[in-house]
């Protein structure tokens, strides 16, 4: 969108195992940003994400679709992917064009095969990522049991960022171990200031200037440790673990508090191959809003009424309506039409991007 700061631009791809809640999460996102002024409900048929019939027939996602909002005066692109392995090429493409990922984990069920082959993926791509749990409000939802499950399954290293108060029926809420709040609840108090030794003693592991200070017994600020934190996160060090219940609309504000904190901008995130066969290292891409346009297009649809819409990711320039774009691709140079901004089934007109 024209005047982005780039620095306060999120890109970020929601995966999961099909069932945990993605397109939920979607809806409350949009709600909460005040992109949208009710939660649609997949079993109503009247999600922004979901809107293809077939979509709305299966209750499910069967393609990738942008949910873009607005945060405290930050921008953060979700790509809400397909948990099917059946549109697999979905979340390929997503994942092409994103700095990080969010992990959803449904909390009764815990970790389930789309999530392993979901961090397989970011591994594969090195893409900073969080978890979310998912569905606390659930019956059955265990916080302890889905940490334990996800520590198992892919390391210590994955470590809470934040305290549910309650599970199941008694849901209530989150708490911030990073952030602690001074009117903390009596009866999360010692397992709110445990988890906080853990999470420092994380971060300590992680940082050697800081395991000097941790281990000579320093007092270490809140600064210190959530910038150790925020680095051992973009590096892949440190994967945080959150909790939510979307269809409540409980820790959604505070996830999106915790995507603007720890995920990277794009001038923090990895840089883009540009072509088959290169590596990062050899990619000279600059973030430059100024410079010579660089963009991809990572997915097109039919419109029956607008007609063919491709979706493109901008990494250096501006794309602008009614311009001309050199297409490296058939080496030639072509016409630009109008430029939208979709969400879900409707779109709105852009000068530029």
């Amino acid at each position: 969108m024209p005047g982005t700061d780039v620095l306060k631009l999120r890109n970020v791809a929601l995966l999961s195992h099909s069932g945990a809640g993605k397109t939920t999460l979607s809806e409350a996102l949009l709600f909460n940003t005040k992109a949208t002024t009710r939660i649609g409900r997949v079993e109503d048929g009247n999600t922004v994400s979901d809107y293809e019939p077939e979509e709305v027939k299966r209750s499910s996602s069967i393609q990738t679709t942008l949910i873009a909002c607005t945060w405290d005066g930050n921008k953060v692109n979700f790509l809400d992917t397909p948990g099917y392995d059946d549109f697999l090429g979905e979340v390929v493409s997503a994942l092409r064009v994103v700095e990080s990922a969010t992990i959803l984990v449904a909390a009764p069920s815990g970790v389930d095969v789309g999530t392993e082959r979901s961090w397989d993926m970011c591994q594969e791509l090195k893409l900073p990522r969080m978890i979310l749990v998912n569905k606390m409000d659930r019956e059955n939802a265990s916080f302890t049991r889905c940490v334990a499950d996800i520590q198992a399954t892919f390391g210590r290293h994955c470590v809470p960022f934040q305290l549910p108060i309650g599970d199941a029926q008694d849901f209530q809420g989150v708490v911030s171990i990073v952030r602690p709040p001074a009117d903390v609840p009596a009866e999360a108090a010692d397992e709110l200031a445990a988890a906080r030794d853990r999470l420092v003693e994380a971060a300590a592991e992680v940082d050697e200037t800081l395991a000097d200070k941790y281990l000579e017994g320093e007092e270490l600020t809140d600064q210190e440790v959530e910038a150790a934190l925020k680095s051992a996160v973009l590096r892949g060090d440190l994967v945080p673990i959150l909790a939510s219940s979307a269809t409540q609309n409980v820790g959604v504000s505070e996830f999106l508090d915790m995507v603007q904190a720890f995920l990277p901008s794009p001038v923090e995130g990895n840089k883009p191959l540009m072509a088959d066969g290169t590596s990062e290292e050899d990619s000279n891409m600059e973030v430059d809003a100024g410079g010579t346009l660089a963009a991809m297009v990572f997915k097109t649809t039919a419109d029956p009424f607008v007609g063919k819409l491709s979706l493109f990711r901008v990494y250096r320039g501006t794309f602008k309506s009614n311009s001309e774009v050199w297409n490296s691709n058939r080496d030639q140079a072509e016409r630009i039409g109008q430029v939208y901004f979709p969400r879900g089934k409707s779109q709105e007109n852009v000068t530029e991007v």
